[in-house]
């Protein structure tokens, strides 16, 4: 009799468990890190297999909650015929999964014709690079030296793809004539 009774309720046990069993590997992540990678390295080519652009950093941690990935030290190159043209680093930034933005954060330092025998660097505390349009932005204050000429600003918009920039407010130079 007492097999009979617990009969049925040994059935939905073995029935239930089965059903609430997942599959690993479509299990889905919601909070912490999917992948990381140690001295990340990567590299896009165009169509004609010209290197456009270069990212490396010391570490990538990818959140995909947060939909985006954090980077530790990134160091970015833009080239332009075969040579660096642009190269951008800081002490962290974030690459967003669905939008069209990598923010640099944390004295961020952009070199404009880095193998040039005279280059300009920007200097900020923030900027976000907007790929397809070919613009980095930001509101912070900035700093652009080139040989012994200053100039300050607060705010600046790069178009890097037309070789042009435009600083916001506050604009003050120094040059020395030669």
């Amino acid at each position: 009799m007492a097999i009979l009774l617990l009969f049925p309720l040994f059935l939905y046990w073995i029935i239930s468990s089965d059903s609430n069993i997942e599959d690993a590997s479509e299990a889905e992540i919601i909070s912490g890190v999917d992948y990381f990678m140690k001295s990340a390295s990567s590299k896009e080519f165009n169509k004609d297999g010209e290197l456009l652009r270069t990212l490396k950093a010391n570490e990538l941690n990818h959140f995909p909650r947060a939909k985006r990935t954090t980077l530790k030290q990134p160091h970015i190159t833009l080239m332009a015929e075969n040579s660096p043209r642009l190269t951008s680093e800081s002490l962290s930034g974030i690459a967003y999964d669905n939008i069209d933005r990598f923010d640099l954060v944390e004295q961020v330092i952009v070199t404009h014709n880095p193998t040039s025998p005279i280059p300009s660097v920007l200097r900020t505390s923030s900027l976000s690079l907007y790929q397809a349009q070919g613009t980095a932005k930001t509101n912070a204050p900035v700093e652009i030296t080139q040989q012994s000429n200053i100039t300050t600003a607060t705010g600046m918009i790069i178009n890097y793809k037309m070789n042009t920039s435009e600083l916001l407010s506050d604009v003050k130079g120094t040059f020395h004539a030669k």
